[in-house]
């Protein structure tokens, strides 16, 4: 049996260093296609043109999009919500609310489709950490549609149903902010928990910040850790200094 060969569409250009998530990519034995442009969308254009590249040479490619974001992608995330629905369960908590760093939406789609399902009455809510966040419930909505379809359910998501927070994106996509960095330093000394500062930190500086506001009207919520680990071991660090 032959096994699949993997690449890896990136934004920008190599870099110098090997590390962070590009030397997971190395280690998997993954093709790394950089796209030469720093524009996060140029991703959507290399998978595009290296799929076509790959069938021009007999290739059967199967392209998974930036971040996972597709019908297929966002079922895991429903899978997920059922498991923290019996988890919640077993243990007797009332959860009020679900928190997470939305990207390219997928992740929060498949949470609204299994909240649907569960009849579960928490909130789902999340801190974008790229797009703006008047133009990410529109992505979370066709995604959480297209999903549902999948397990051949006649729903249909609105906008209105996905509840994003904006204003910790701070001076960009992937770029480390202090709010990022004073949430990944308590989370860890108080946690014992490792967030990154590209995703899970911005988004924990947004809870933390909003908690500080009075504008969290939760007493339970539960803070989804969507991973990106290796982004902390990253550059020099300096921004957590």
């Amino acid at each position: 049996m032959l096994r699949p060969r993997l690449h890896r569409c990136l934004l920008g250009d190599a870099p110098a260093r090997v590390d962070g998530n590009y030397r997971v990519t190395r280690m998997l034995g993954a093709e790394a296609v950089f796209t030469g442009d720093p524009d996060r969308t140029s991703v959507d254009r290399g998978i595009e043109a290296l799929c076509e590249e790959l069938r021009h040479k007999g290739q059967r490619p199967y392209s998974i999009p930036r971040g996972g974001a597709c019908a297929l992608g966002a079922l895991g995330h429903t899978l997920a919500a059922h498991e923290l629905f019996e988890q919640c369960r077993q243990l007797g908590l009332a959860t009020e609310s679900i928190v997470l760093a939305t990207g390219s939406g997928g992740t929060h789609a498949g949470w609204l489709v299994g909240t649907r399902a569960l009849g579960s009455p928490w909130t789902v809510e999340s801190f974008t950490v790229s797009r703006q966040a008047e133009a990410v419930p529109i992505e979370i909505a066709r995604l959480a549609t297209e999903a549902a379809a999948l397990l051949g359910l006649n729903w249909r998501f609105a906008p209105a149903e996905a509840i994003v927070h904006g204003g910790f994106i701070g001076a960009g996509y992937g770029i480390p902010s202090p709010e990022a960095a004073d949430a990944i330093r308590l989370v860890g000394r108080t946690e014992g928990v490792l967030l990154d500062p590209t995703y899970t930190g911005k988004a924990m500086g947004g809870l933390l910040e909003n908690l500080r506001r009075g504008l969290v009207p939760y007493r339970s919520v539960v803070f989804l850790h969507t991973g990106g680990e290796p982004a902390f071991f990253a550059g020099d660090g300096k921004w957590l200094a």
